[in-house]
């Protein structure tokens, strides 16, 4: 629910009030007009709405949900070395175009080994629980066991040897072209997934979707979280050469928006998750699934999320927001 603010800002004409910024509840924020939004990582930035000005100055605040929360700790990305078999130009045309792009020599055997036993010693010591199904779709069925990792140090800390493929994925990212008008940032959290080997399997569905405003419940017109990069590597050093193994990424390339099975996608592309293979795509656009897994199947998921970058006023100095709708 929203909270209602008694207090009032000082009502002011000058353009500098517009990015006035003051702190609600443990969160930074930044006035915009008669919008209270969320301030980011970078301030050059465009965070989503999380209240509004009252005419008498008064601030209705909505609070802040887990997505919005996700953008707003997420930080900028770091770049790093990217390896010659990354082939930017070719991945930023791919994941534009709305496919997904396969990095097949993302990792050697030995990283592969190494960040295995660690996903493995977590297993063993029942740190991975069965994950949510209420992501994004209204109805999601999954059977995979996951853990989640904090990437900059704090608690969970990631596995060292995990940390580095998380790294890597991280800096591939922030040397990729696209996307055009917005920044992404890195999510404090990336995540681990297990499918055991017994059938465990993702139906279709979509990292982001457009969802119904609060305003017309007929519509779908913002979307629901604020990731836009879905970037996956595969840590399997054995198994997945025969497609009796299962567990194949299932991409149905064109399905309509609205289609949640895959039946009006014009190609089917499956992507084995043999170890050292990682994926890139577009977590708004790709419809994809798991099939079911006959093999124990261990991915590092990361979800790169994006805010629009604020629009400088020709002859002025003040940056002003983009009008694209976001979760709200």
């Amino acid at each position: 629910g929203s909270t209602e603010r008694v207090s009032k800002r000082p009502r002011c004409s000058n353009r500098s009030a517009k990015r006035e910024e003051l702190e609600l509840e443990g969160f930074r924020c930044v006035a915009s007009g008669s919008s209270l939004l969320l301030r980011l990582s970078r301030p050059d930035l465009q965070g989503p709405q999380v209240g509004r000005f009252r005419g008498d100055g008064s601030i209705k605040f909505y609070g802040v949900d887990e997505w919005a929360n996700e953008l707003y700790t997420a930080l900028p990305l770091r770049a790093g070395p990217v390896a010659p078999s990354f082939s930017v130009a070719t991945a930023s045309e791919t994941v534009a175009a709305g496919m997904p792009w396969t990095w097949h020599a993302f990792a050697t055997a030995t990283e592969i080994a190494k960040s295995h036993a660690e996903l493995e010693a977590l297993r063993l010591g029942d740190q991975l629980s069965s994950a949510s199904a209420a992501t994004t779709a209204d109805v999601k069925a999954r059977r995979d066991q996951v853990v989640f990792f904090d990437l900059h140090g704090a608690h969970p800390k990631c596995p060292p040897c995990c940390l580095i493929l998380f790294r890597r994925l991280e800096s591939a990212a922030a040397a990729l072209q696209w996307p055009s008008s917005e920044q992404l940032l890195c999510p404090r959290l990336g995540m681990a997934a297990l499918y055991d080997g017994h059938g465990a399997y993702y139906k279709p569905h979509r990292d982001n979707e457009r969802a119904k405003a609060r305003h017309d419940k007929s519509a779908c017109t913002r979307w629901l979280n604020y990731r836009v990069l879905t970037a996956i590597a595969y840590v399997n050093p054995a198994g997945f050469e025969d497609a009796n193994d299962g567990g194949q990424l299932r991409c149905f390339l064109g399905a309509d928006v609205g289609d949640q099975k895959g039946s009006t996608a014009s190609h089917i592309q499956e992507i084995p998750p043999r170890g050292g293979v990682a994926v890139f795509f577009p977590s708004r656009t790709l419809l994809h699934e798991v099939l079911p897994s006959y093999a124990p199947r261990y991915a590092l998921t990361l979800w790169l999320v994006a805010a629009p970058v604020l629009q400088q006023e020709p002859g002025t100095s003040q940056a002003e927001p983009q009008r694209e709708k976001y979760p709200s």
